[in-house]
């Protein structure tokens, strides 16, 4: 088992070889494959943590687009978003991340937020 939750789960592999992993539910993760053949996964990459929360921070559906050799786009939603205001909102986030197969290999989970 790669991940104990998330729902309709995308793959992209990009040209450097690194695999990619995303999903979510009940918050929004990326794992990382620099084996090229999907045997050895990273630690998730929380881009939206769900820890403490008490109502859903994302609907964990997402979309990987590969943007160049080393770099991707993941789109997502984030149902907590603070708007200039102040004001928690809904919205679609994208995010472009560069990995290379060295970094995917030296990726560590990041501790949860407080």
């Amino acid at each position: 088992m790669i991940a104990p939750s998330g729902v309709l789960p995308r793959l992209l592999r990009l040209t450097n070889g690194v695999i990619v992993l995303s999903s979510g539910c009940p918050g929004v993760q990326l794992r990382f494959c620099a084996d090229g053949g999907g045997t050895t996964w990273s630690k998730p990459l929380e881009l939206l943590p769900y820890a403490n929360e008490k109502e859903q921070v994302s609907c964990g559906y997402t979309f990987l687009l590969a943007t160049g050799p080393d770099s991707f786009l993941i789109i997502y939603s984030d149902f907590k978003y603070p708007t200039p205001a102040g004001q928690i909102r809904k919205a679609i986030k994208v995010c472009e991340v560069i990995v290379t197969a060295g970094s995917a290999r030296r990726l560590q989970a990041p501790k949860w937020r407080e």
